[in-house]
C-alpha cells in the first residue's frame, strides 16, 4: 500500500481532473470511481501526487545570496515574487559576463544582477526571492 499521504493526494488530483456529472461529487462517489480504475491509472495519479508533495518538502537554504558566487546560485530551485505579486518557481541559470545575471529557466527577465566584485541585487520587477537547498541528484 502506498504512503497514506500520497494516496489521499492522488485521489484528490484524480477527483479534480475528473469530469463529474454532479458538480460536487460525494466522497463515496469519488472513492467508488477511484477503486474502479486500473492499477496503471491509479499509479499515474500517485506519481503526480508524490511529485507535488515532494516539491512542498523543500527547505529554504541558509544562503547569503547577496555575497554568493554564481556557481553557488546556479541550478538552484527558487521561489521569487514579482512586484505585482506573481509567484515564480523554477531552477536558476547563471549568465556570466561584464554584468553577472541570474535568471529562472524559461524566463528571460533577469532575477539577480551584479557588477563584477559587487553584491547581487534583485533586478527591477522583483520583490522577494527564496533559494532552496540543492537536491541530492544535483
Amino acid at each position: 500500500m502506498p504512503d497514506e499521504r500520497i494516496e489521499k493526494a492522488a485521489i484528490a488530483v484524480f477527483a479534480a481532473q475528473t469530469n463529474w456529472a454532479d458538480f460536487n461529487p460525494s466522497e463515496e462517489q469519488i472513492r467508488d470511481l477511484w477503486d474502479g480504475q486500473m492499477d496503471a491509472i491509479r499509479d499515474s495519479f500517485r506519481r503526480l501526487a508524490k511529485a507535488a508533495l515532494d516539491s512542498q518538502e523543500d527547505q529554504p537554504a541558509d544562503l547569503d545570496w547577496e555575497n554568493a558566487e554564481p556557481k553557488d546560485l546556479d541550478s538552484r530551485t527558487v521561489k521569487a515574487v514579482t512586484k505585482d505579486g506573481t509567484i515564480v518557481r523554477g531552477r536558476t541559470v547563471a549568465i556570466h559576463g561584464s554584468l553577472d545575471q541570474l535568471t529562472v529557466e524559461g524566463i528571460l527577465q533577469p532575477l539577480l544582477m551584479r557588477l563584477q566584485g559587487e553584491h547581487w541585487r534583485l533586478a527591477s520587477g522583483w520583490k522577494s526571492l527564496v533559494f532552496y537547498n540543492k537536491t541530492k541528484e544535483q
